[in-house]
């Protein structure tokens, strides 16, 4: 499955889809004003022309209730975000109890937290439904609140809980839980003059109906009912867009296509022989929201087929999977150890481990931060760089950040490569005067937009940029660095290499890796070896860089006896299979690995602070880990903007 090519996908449909909607209050008041126009010939056959304002009159009414009605269902969904929502389903929050299931659900979701570099959001269960579904609700990652079905904690294992709500990460991560509840409110408000004529038809409590008011309703909910379609029918296509593209996402998170495969394997088998349903009166009202949902009709459908997830993800048609009940043994999901309590463990449970504190990250940003503040000569430059809107811009930018300033083939390959932009030198001026702090983050900004530009540019950069380093016969174990980070921001697009094979050993530290993943990490920290602490312009690390990789090999160690695996760094070929392996480490693993090297490289830098070359190695190398860096090392850089 190329996720990321349906992630694009998904969202050009999605903006197109959005302006239909426009388009469908349009058509909604031009059909309004048909109706009514033929209703007021049929009341006066006689009459001639049309009262004064009448079409005016009508537009001004519809939009008053949609609009209208619209504004007032966004205020209530303001009011408490996601919770509301999950307690208005009737759901309970999750504490740290002494239910495994519970203490799993929380531990999976603080895991694709990490994984997709948001907060984790409150946690809820609904203990009276036993689907196996869930939803997450709010209006940003901040208050959003993941609610997850009872059933689906006690049918499905580990991976796939993972999986769905991994999928459930992916909604915020792409913005899906705001465009979810203002779609709820724009619906709403469509649908608020057939809800009236529905409440005028109701029968009061005496089951007596007004004549004219049931003659008033019915009109009322038939004009309404269009609206109700229009609104009902855009809404379900936006969100079969964005099912997509949140079954890609989690795919990307949790590097395992089977764990969703089988929850969305499952819903099936429920779907189709079980009947499952939820119970709760108003799950309906939250159709769109849930991981799976079934419609009046298709054309009505909130998500599209299971069956079509389904072969979306594993590339071919997959039967029903049968469900069962998933036991866990208390001992098999630790308890979650709140922060100051890990960090308090971790030193006596590794002997001789320095461990950086509050104080110490506190000191690193108040030293940098004049340094990160830019003035005005640089906040100058850093404009000029965010108004780049040319691909030839973009990739001259691009390329003038990994090359060495003082290496003149480099910069020959650079202005042959900038031939015929007239601004080329002042590009150029600008990427070299710009602050060593400011170069990773303006270079993986620039990565960002270019991954929106077509195939061949995307191509285009990453073989420009390696025949630059090339051009004096020689690349540094800098610059391979540099360009394995542009790479793989780049994607499966130029570097494809087939599915990304699942990964097991959720719940480890760094001392639990098997040999295969300990000589992985060892291989590829060897080869960080020549750059951290101090950068080694020789094959092999300088004593600094053998004292760092011995530090971080012995995290990985079982006991400290155990011997240590040899520091050599490894060569082209040994490089991309060692990276591809410690790619491949779960969710959980790699984030300890970055943290281990930023701390023992904390721990060998003069003065306890890293230098800007060592921290932009780290940073690039936990880029290359999909890993969001530690409070230490983000401390050398200027905050994104928000």
């Amino acid at each position: 499955m190329r996720f990321r090519q349906h992630q694009s996908q998904a969202r050009q449909q999605t903006l197109r889809l959005l302006g239909w909607f426009v388009f469908m209050v349009g058509v909604l008041v031009l059909l309004v004003n048909i109706v009514l126009a033929v209703v007021y010939k049929l009341v006066l056959p006689l009459s001639t022309g049309w009262p004064v304002l009448f079409f005016e009159t009508n537009t001004g009414l519809v939009l008053l209730f949609v609009l209208g009605g619209c504004w007032v269902e966004t205020l209530r969904l303001r009011d408490g975000g996601g919770v509301r929502v999950a307690h208005w389903m009737g759901g309970v929050e999750v504490q740290d109890t002494a239910q495994p299931l519970h203490r799993r659900l929380l531990n999976v979701a603080d895991e694709m937290a990490l994984a997709s570099g948001l907060r984790a959001p409150r946690v809820f269960v609904l203990p009276c439904e036993d689907a196996i579904n869930a939803f997450v609700a709010g209006w940003s990652p901040d208050d959003a609140a993941l609610c997850v079905t009872q059933g689906a904690l006690e049918q499905l294992d580990r991976a796939e809980l993972q999986g769905l709500v991994a999928h459930e990460f992916g909604h915020l991560v792409e913005g899906d839980v705001r465009l979810s509840m203002r779609l709820l409110a724009l619906v709403w408000g469509l649908s608020l003059v057939h809800g009236w004529g529905r409440l005028w038809m109701t029968p009061d409590e005496q089951g007596r109906v007004q004549p004219a008011a049931w003659l008033l309703g019915g009109v009322f909910a038939a004009l309404g009912w269009l609206g109700w379609c229009a609104g009902r029918l855009l809404q379900a296509a936006v969100s079969r867009q964005r099912e997509f593209l949140a079954d890609a996402r989690a795919i990307q998170f949790t590097r395992d296509r089977e764990g969703l495969g089988r929850v969305l394997r499952k819903a099936l088998h429920e779907h189709r022989t079980l009947g499952a349903h939820l119970h709760h009166p108003q799950a309906d009202a939250l159709n769109f929201m849930w991981l799976t949902a079934a419609g009046w009709a298709p054309w009505l459908a909130s998500h599209p087929p299971l069956s079509e997830r389904i072969q979306r993800l594993y590339g071919r048609d997959m039967g029903p999977l049968p469900t069962s009940r998933e036991p866990v043994a208390d001992e098999d999901e630790p308890r979650r150890l709140e922060r100051s309590a890990l960090m308090a463990a971790l030193p006596a449970a590794v002997p001789g481990l320095a461990v950086p504190t509050l104080a110490s990250v506190t000191a690193v940003r108040a030293q940098s931060a004049l340094r990160l503040v830019p003035d005005a000569d640089t906040a100058e430059i850093l404009g000029r760089l965010q108004r780049l809107t040319g691909p030839l811009q973009r990739r001259l930018a691009v390329m003038g950040l990994v090359m060495q300033p003082d290496n003149e083939a480099e910069l020959r390959f650079w202005r042959q490569s900038g031939q015929g932009l007239h601004d080329a030198e002042r590009l150029l001026d600008d990427v070299r005067r710009l602050p060593a702090g400011w170069r990773v983050p303006e270079f993986e900004r620039l990565l960002a937009l270019v991954a929106y530009e077509p195939l061949e540019q995307r191509r285009g950069l990453v073989v420009a940029v390696r025949e630059m380093l090339r051009v004096d016969g020689r690349v540094s174990a800098r610059e391979r660095l540099w360009w394995l980070a542009l790479r793989h921001r780049m994607g499966e697009v130029t570097a494809p290499h087939g599915f990304i094979r699942p990964v097991t050993g959720q719940g480890r530290d760094l001392s639990q890796l098997t040999a295969v993943e300990r000589d992985t990490a060892a291989t590829f920290t060897a080869y960080l070896a020549r750059l951290l602490p101090i950068e080694s312009h020789a094959g092999a690390p300088t004593p600094e860089g053998m004292a760092w990789f011995r530090a971080v090999m012995l995290r990985c160690q079982t006991t400290r006896e155990s011997p240590l695996p040899a520091c050599q760094p490894p060569d082209a070929d040994g490089l991309m299979q060692a990276l591809a392996g410690v790619q491949e480490l779960s969710w959980m693993m790699r984030p300890q690995l970055v943290r281990a090297w930023v701390e023992e490289a904390l721990n060998h830098s003069r003065g306890g602070l890293l230098s800007q070359p060592t921290a932009d190695a780290l940073r690039l190398a936990a880029s290359l880990l999909d890993t969001p860096i530690p409070p230490a090392l983000a401390a050398h850089y200027p905050k994104p903007a928000s």
